[in-house]
């Protein structure tokens, strides 16, 4: 089975959004807090557009890489297990009918909401307390990143999916 263009460009933009959440973000002196989860936007465009198996194997793939990328603040395939929930919810947002555009945005809200509450409760388990105002302002920041970047992804992968690329 040959990989699909579209294949490619979505594990292209996972591992780049990785790359720089972890690397070029922090460096620019954005502060940890506001640093948003590029890669959650992928795998919501991958779920709101294919469905909640895509969404699932798309944030657990997505997962795996995040957690490769360097610092890993969460025990060894907890960030997977999150961000596939949370590919899983977005993808219940699946309507072949519907072309609403609060659709993605909602989605995108749900996962969020899915990956925030893995973080909490890894941070209560692992350190016994947690940092309600950096997860607060993390929520924004990929909520406001997300509804900027995520009709531009939807548009592309309807046009890809249009010339049967993927």
């Amino acid at each position: 089975m040959r990989p699909t263009l579209l294949g490619v460009l979505r594990t292209a933009y996972v591992v780049v959004a990785a790359l720089l959440t972890a690397t070029l973000l922090p460096r620019l002196g954005v502060p940890p807090a506001w640093v948003p989860d590029l890669v959650l936007v992928g795998v919501v465009a991958t779920a709101v557009l294919r469905g909640p198996v895509h969404g699932a194997l798309a944030g657990l793939l997505a997962g795996w890489v995040v957690e490769l990328v360097p610092p890993v603040g969460s025990p060894l395939g907890l960030m997977a297990m999150v961000t596939m929930l949370a590919g899983l919810v977005a993808g219940l947002f699946r309507r072949s009918s519907s072309r609403s555009w609060l659709r993605a945005p909602a989605a995108l809200l749900c996962a969020a909401v899915v990956v925030l509450a893995g973080r909490v409760g890894s941070a209560v388990l692992a350190e016994g307390g947690v940092e309600t105002a950096v997860d607060a302002t993390r929520l924004v920041s990929t909520m406001l990143f997300g509804v900027m970047l995520l009709p531009a992804l939807l548009v592309v992968d309807r046009a890809l999916v249009r010339r049967r690329l993927g």
